[in-house]
C-alpha cells in the first residue's frame, strides 16, 4: 500500500515508539505521587514539556498535555459554559469537526454561533472575521491550516483584526494548529493566538496524545485531580508526552528540507493532474509553490466520478488517499468545499492527497498513472 493520507495520521516514527516504551518502563510512577518514583516521573514529564515547547517555539509554562487535538480544541470552547449567560462565538466555516461540531453544541445550549465563510481560495478574510464580532463575543476560532484543502489561514492578521474590532473586552482567539505543527514556523508569539491545539500522531508521535498551549489560563469545564495546572485532570501520559516531544524535535530539525520535498511533490502532482483531461485542483486557482497553501495537502476533483468510487478503486490498486477529513469520512457532506462555493459536481468528486517524510516521487508517479487509468475506466 502506497500511503498518501498523512493528514489523517502519520505512520508512527520508530524512534518515537522506542522512546514511548523506554519511558514507560523507566518511569513507572505516577507524576502526582509524592514518593521517589513519582518525583522521578514528574521530573521526566516536565523535561518532556520543556522539550516540546522548545521544538514548537513556545513557552513551556502555557503548554498542557491532553489526549489529542480534539480535546485541545474542546477545552477552550467548553470553558465558555462557565460563563453566567451565553454570548456569541465566531467560528470559521472551514474548521475541523473538533471545533465546528463543538461550536454547534454550544449553539444548542444557547450560544449565538456566527460563521465566517472563506473566499473561493479557501482562506478566511480577517476583515470578515472582524465584521462578525459583537459586543458579547467571547471566543473566535480559526484554524492555521485547513486539513482538506491545505489553505494556510492569515492567522496573525486575524488576531490583529480581532483586537481592533473588539470594543472593550477582547475575545479569546483559538487556533487549531494540528496541521501546522512541524510544517510552519509558529513563532514565539504563537501566531498571535490565545490558545493553540496540537496532536502528536500527525507528526509520527503516538495517537491519544496532544497538547494545548494557553497564553493565559482558562477556567475549564472539567474538574478532578488538578493535573496539568487544573486544565486537564487525569493521570498524565508521561510516555506519550516524551514520545511527542521527540517527534516534534525531529520535525523541527527537518522542517526546511521537509518543506522543500513537499513543495516538489505538490508541484509534480499539480502538473500531473493538469495532464489528465477533466481533472481539476481544488481550489481551482491553486498553483505550485504558492504560500497560500500547505504543500503537504492537495485536493483535486475528477468530475463525473464520485469521490468514494475513486477512493475505493485507488485502494484496490494499492493507494491510500481520502475524500476529506478522516473524522468526517462517514458523512457525504463536503462542508468545507461547500463553504468555499465549490461546484457540487466538483465537491462530490473530490479527493485529498497528503504527503509526509516517507513520500517519494516514484510513489507519486505511480499514483498519477493509477488516477488516469481509473478516471478513463469509470468516468460517467
Amino acid at each position: 500500500m502506497t500511503y498518501l493520507d498523512w493528514a489523517a495520521t502519520a505512520p508512527p516514527d520508530p524512534e518515537a515508539l522506542d522512546e514511548q516504551r523506554r519511558v514507560a518502563l523507566e518511569f513507572p510512577g505516577n507524576p502526582s505521587s509524592r514518593h521517589e518514583a513519582g518525583a522521578a516521573a514528574r521530573t521526566a514529564l516536565e523535561a518532556a514539556r520543556s522539550r516540546l515547547a522548545r521544538a514548537i517555539g513556545l513557552s513551556a509554562k502555557g503548554l498542557h498535555f491532553v489526549s489529542g487535538g480534539s480535546e485541545a480544541d474542546a477545552i477552550p470552547l467548553l470553558a465558555l459554559l462557565r460563563k453566567k449567560a451565553p454570548g456569541s462565538l465566531v467560528v470559521s466555516a472551514i474548521e475541523h469537526a473538533a471545533v465546528y461540531e463543538q461550536s454547534r453544541v454550544l449553539e444548542r445550549l444557547g450560544w449565538n454561533l456566527r460563521e465566517v465563510r472563506p473566499d473561493q481560495d479557501g482562506r478566511v478574510r480577517p476583515e470578515n472575521v472582524a465584521d462578525a464580532i459583537a459586543p458579547d463575543t467571547a471566543l473566535v476560532a480559526c484554524m492555521a491550516v485547513n486539513n482538506e484543502t491545505g489553505a494556510v489561514q492569515p492567522v496573525r492578521e486575524i488576531a490583529a483584526a480581532v483586537k481592533r474590532a473588539a470594543k472593550g473586552r477582547v475575545p479569546r482567539f483559538h487556533v487549531d494548529a494540528v496541521q501546522a505543527l512541524g510544517k510552519l514556523e509558529l513563532g514565539a508569539d504563537g501566531l498571535g493566538a490565545d490558545s493553540l491545539a496540537f496532536s502528536a500522531h500527525k507528526i509520527g508521535g503516538p495517537r491519544g496524545t496532544g497538547a494545548l498551549w494557553l497564553r493565559s489560563p482558562v477556567e475549564t469545564l472539567q474538574s478532578g485531580g488538578g493535573q496539568e495546572g487544573g486544565i486537564r485532570p487525569g493521570t498524565e501520559n508521561l510516555a506519550g508526552a516524551s514520545a511527542f516531544a521527540l517527534a516534534a524535535e525531529k520535525a523541527a530539525a527537518d522542517l526546511r528540507a521537509a518543506r522543500e520535498g513537499a513543495e516538489a511533490l505538490a508541484e509534480a502532482l499539480l502538473a500531473g493532474l493538469k495532464a489528465i483531461p477533466g481533472a481539476a485542483p481544488l481550489p481551482l486557482g491553486r498553483v505550485p509553490r504558492d504560500p497560500r497553501w500547505s504543500p503537504w495537502i492537495v485536493s483535486f476533483a475528477l468530475p463525473g466520478l464520485a469521490g468514494e468510487t475513486s477512493l475505493r478503486a485507488l485502494s484496490d490498486s494499492g493507494f491510500a488517499v481520502s475524500t476529506g477529513s478522516a473524522c468526517s469520512s462517514a458523512s457525504r457532506e463536503r462542508r468545507v468545499l461547500d463553504s468555499m462555493g465549490v461546484d457540487r459536481e466538483l465537491s462530490f468528486s473530490a479527493l485529498r492527497v497528503s504527503f509526509g517524510p516517507g513520500s517519494t516521487r516514484a510513489e507519486l508517479d505511480a499514483f498519477l498513472e493509477a488516477v488516469a487509468s481509473i478516471y478513463r475506466r469509470f468516468k460517467a
